[in-house]
């Protein structure tokens, strides 16, 4: 009974096996006939010759699949293809969706759209963009002021209202119509606090007091160690004392004012002057007239003497004193000097 049981339980799971499955399973200890259908790893196969112990998998010869593979399609053959909703795939094998469809037929749209409106633009831009051989416009929308740029360089804007060029630049930047306030130009007051101007350079200042920053030039020792840029210019030590004086350039061998060493100091001088004199030599009241020269007047005055020449024995009349008056020709002063404004010199501290 046992060994009965075990057969039909045996024959009992085959005859399940073949209702589920419907073909059986390969196997090595069996000889298949020709056209016997099996199934291995899944796949079945046809017998092309009576066969045993040959595997499906690899003998060709002997076994082929009952079904044969179907190829991915392309645009050669036939076959399986993937769908698709992308609009940008380069791909051959897959195959668009109806939303790929409509993605494509929606761009078309906004690209016809896109071109519509870039020709309405191009007709704008020519309308309100002319160019000539020498000089470019540009125009406002209401066409009352336009841009030019001319082939010279030149930049600026012209009022059609007015007919005139409020404004305008050359290829250097320099501002030749029109102006600009100080207070529209930007950092303009920064720039100018900021002014790189080297310490030591004397400046006329028009105040009594000299700005933050800034000495009088009055003869003052300099601290070297605060302030070593204005100390190397003056290696003295001192400032130049400019008060009440004039500068003069360095002769540096030019010999119109010779033997100068820089910053030396020069008193006031004049030329001689000459001249020739006119008057009466009166034996009673001795000589009385002028001396006139390019300067002024010499005026002569006192009692005349008599002064023996003993070598021919003429007699001349001499004079007390010769006064050289210029007040006649110019005004005078205490000392010499031309027209001026005086200023405060004053230098950069650091």
């Amino acid at each position: 009974m046992e060994w009965m049981n075990g057969a039909f339980n045996r024959i009992d799971k085959n005859i399940l096996y073949l209702l589920q499955q419907g073909v059986p399973e390969w196997s090595e200890l069996v000889t298949y006939p020709e056209n016997a259908i099996i199934k291995y790893n899944g796949v079945l196969y046809t017998a092309i010759v009576e066969n045993d112990n040959a595997k499906p998998s690899t003998n060709t010869t002997k076994w082929k699949k009952t079904q044969a593979d179907i190829p991915n399609a392309s645009i050669t053959q036939n076959g399986i293809v993937k769908l698709s909703s992308s609009t940008n795939s380069e791909s051959e094998t897959e195959a668009a969706t109806p939303l790929a469809v409509k993605k494509s037929n929606d761009n078309a749209v906004r690209a016809n759209n896109n071109a519509n409106n870039a020709l309405n633009r191009i007709g704008e831009i020519a309308d309100k963009f002319q160019s000539s051989g020498f000089e470019s416009r540009v125009y406002s929308h209401d066409k009352r002021f336009y841009l030019i740029v001319r082939d010279d360089g030149f930049v600026g804007m012209y009022n059609t209202v007015r007919d005139a060029l409020p404004w305008g630049f050359n290829e250097d930047g320099v501002l030749g119509e029109g102006y600009v306030p100080a207070h529209r130009v930007l950092n303009l007051e920064q720039y100018i606090r900021n002014f790189t101007l080297p310490p030591g350079i004397p400046l006329p200042w028009p105040q009594v007091h000299p700005p933050a920053g800034w000495f009088e030039c009055n003869g003052a020792p300099i601290d070297r160690n605060r302030f070593p840029k204005l100390a190397s210019a003056y290696t003295s030590g001192y400032l130049p004392d400019l008060r009440g004086e004039f500068i003069r350039g360095w002769d540096n061998g030019r010999r119109a004012d010779p033997d100068r060493v820089i910053l030396s100091w020069q008193i006031d001088a004049i030329r001689n002057i000459w001249g020739s004199i006119y008057g009466t030599n009166n034996p009673a009241h001795g000589f009385i007239g002028d001396v006139v020269s390019t300067g002024g007047t010499f005026r002569v005055n006192g009692v005349g003497r008599k002064n023996a020449l003993p070598n021919d024995g003429r007699v001349t009349w001499g004079c007390e004193e010769i006064i050289f008056d210029p007040s006649i020709a110019s005004p005078i002063s205490h000392d010499n000097h031309p027209r001026n404004i005086a200023f405060m010199y004053i230098v950069k501290a650091e």
